[in-house]
């Protein structure tokens, strides 16, 4: 129980912060298990929206072809240094103690 509410507790903080330090209004959140051994392989997203991904439509199916045009047409080494900088912005925005 407490490990669930600390992660519940978690997402919010790192949903709050997409908002505070990008400015990302909408955020897709995606979960997958594997049916196989669900306690042991879990997965969970926070994909943020951005203007630019609207070409590719709001459902959630839009989310795999966003991935690979980003993939194709995106992956620069300016572009990952610019990830890496917001991830290191959003896990100082956490505070978490």
């Amino acid at each position: 129980e407490d490990e669930r509410k600390e992660f519940i507790e978690f997402l919010y903080k790192v949903r709050k912060a997409m908002t505070d330090v990008l400015g990302v209004e909408y955020v897709y959140i995606i979960q997958k298990e594997d049916t196989f051994n669900v306690r042991s392989h879990f997965h969970f997203w926070l994909f943020p929206r951005y203007d630019w991904m609207k070409r590719f439509g709001n459902k959630i199916e839009s989310v795999t072809r966003i991935l690979e045009y980003a993939r194709k047409n995106m992956k620069t080494d300016e572009n990952v240094s610019k990830v890496k900088e917001i991830a290191i912005k959003i896990k100082e925005n956490l505070d978490i103690s």
